[in-house]
């Protein structure tokens, strides 16, 4: 599949390239999993563990916005997205299980090193399928929707932690365009979170955090 461009066609952001970045997380994240748990080192299991407990966090946290709210709505504007929906809807029924077995697997490192790196590539390659899925039927109707909701103090702390996930490795004019999209409340708390969870990063994945720059929900 051809990867999907995060800007609008006409340069901006959408709340389809919010969404999208947090796919790019995801892929970008078991990408990272998948390398450092194939040069496995003991000492970073508990840092693996951690990170493991986070992003099933991000993935479920994810699905849960989708499964009570961007899905139904989608489902109602446009009846003929309904099969396309539906299968999306039972994916995310598959890929609980797996995060639950990736959490026991990471938290038993070294003893349980072959079911996490086995968890790993189960998980993304249901969710390669499920992310283009998503991609192709939902996203487009997300791309005239600019307008985030209003966040409270506690809101935009929340907020700007989740974004400092979904925006590592994001091209800077990406990231430039969705900053125009968020509340100020949210972008003032957003370079202490950015350093924050960037250095955590390199602690967890070494070599395998290198930076880079994408502007599809593909990591580069």
């Amino acid at each position: 599949m051809t990867p999907t461009t995060l800007l609008n066609d006409d340069g901006k952001a959408s709340m389809a390239t919010l969404i999208m970045t947090s796919h790019h997380g995801f892929r970008r994240d078991l990408g990272r999993f998948a390398e450092v748990l194939a040069a496995f080192e003991p000492s970073r299991a508990p840092a693996l563990a951690a990170a493991w407990k986070s992003f099933g966090e991000h993935l479920h946290g994810h699905h849960q916005v989708e499964d009570t709210g961007l899905f139904p709505s989608a489902a109602a504007s446009h009846p003929q997205l309904g099969a396309a929906i539906g299968e999306l809807s039972k994916q995310h029924e598959r890929i609980d299980p797996l995060l639950a077995r990736g959490a026991a697997a990471f938290e038993g490192l070294p003893a349980t090193l072959h079911e996490a790196r086995r968890v790993v590539a189960e998980l993304s390659g249901l969710l390669d399928v499920h992310l283009d899925l998503e991609e192709a039927a939902v996203i487009p109707t997300l791309r005239s929707a600019r307008e985030f909701p209003p966040l409270d103090e506690a809101g935009a702390d929340l907020y700007a932690q989740g974004f400092a996930w979904s925006l590592h490795g994001i091209a800077p004019d990406v990231t430039e365009q969705i900053l125009k999209l968020l509340p100020a409340a949210l972008v003032s708390r957003l370079p202490a979170a950015r350093a924050a969870f960037d250095a955590g990063c390199v602690g967890t994945f070494g070599s395998a955090a290198r930076a880079s720059a994408s502007r599809t929900s593909i990591p580069r």
